[in-house]
């Protein structure tokens, strides 16, 4: 957590956050990919009112063994991620369902849902399942130029996104690895969206083995 001692006792009339965490420890987490930046620094976000408040209500939760983590009060009030290393898609999309039920499952949770769109979300781009999949992957010959271009020219026939390893706005790895995901979370369906992933990955190494 990363509310501060004397926000935390306006609002439980306790002295201090039992979760609070050090700005080391905070830097060390976004480091790692495990917390999200500073919102505060971000001018969209600001602009949006999107980062009022901060730090205050933000903080993260981390499994033990580091393959699930929640955010809090990030973009969305709640953003839920699982990651695994390996090739079975279904094993991590088996994961985050479980997850999402328990999750729902809390007494006083509710999602912002409609009929017709889905999950509404901070972000216009994410509206719909709200989920976004996405695997890393090597395509050495499509980055052999030391950019995305050739990667991102092959992936958007196939109605994939390419990102840097960090996310959007980052570099592609050094070994011309690849973050690849669904361009889609509207009008589709999260079982749609994974399996367009994995014939997308192998339409994606055919380009790439050519």
């Amino acid at each position: 957590s990363m509310t501060p001692n004397d926000a935390w006792k306006e609002v439980t009339g306790e002295e201090e956050n039992p979760n609070l965490i050090t700005e080391e420890k905070y830097n060390e987490l976004v480091a790692a990919h495990v917390m999200f930046k500073d919102m505060a620094a971000d001018p969209y976000l600001a602009s949006a009112g999107i980062a009022s408040d901060w730090p205050c209500g933000r903080g993260c939760y981390q499994s033990a063994d580091g393959g699930f983590i929640i955010w809090f009060g990030e973009e969305d009030q709640l953003r839920i991620m699982c990651m695994a290393k390996g090739f079975i898609l279904n094993e991590v999309f088996d994961r985050l369902n479980t997850a999402l039920k328990a999750v729902e499952a809390i007494d006083g949770i509710t999602f912002a849902t409609s009929n017709k769109y889905g999950y509404v979300t901070s972000c216009p781009s994410n509206l719909g399942t709200g989920m976004r999949a996405s695997v890393h992957v090597k395509v050495p010959n499509l980055t052999s130029d030391g950019t995305d271009a050739k990667a991102k020219a092959a992936a958007k026939p196939l109605g994939l996104s390419v990102r840097g390893t960090g996310g959007e706005h980052t570099p592609i790895g050094a070994d011309g690895t690849i973050d690849l995901s669904p361009s889609n979370r509207l009008f589709i369906t999260e079982a749609e969206i994974i399996t367009k992933l994995y014939n997308g990955i192998k339409l994606l190494k055919e380009k790439e083995d050519a």
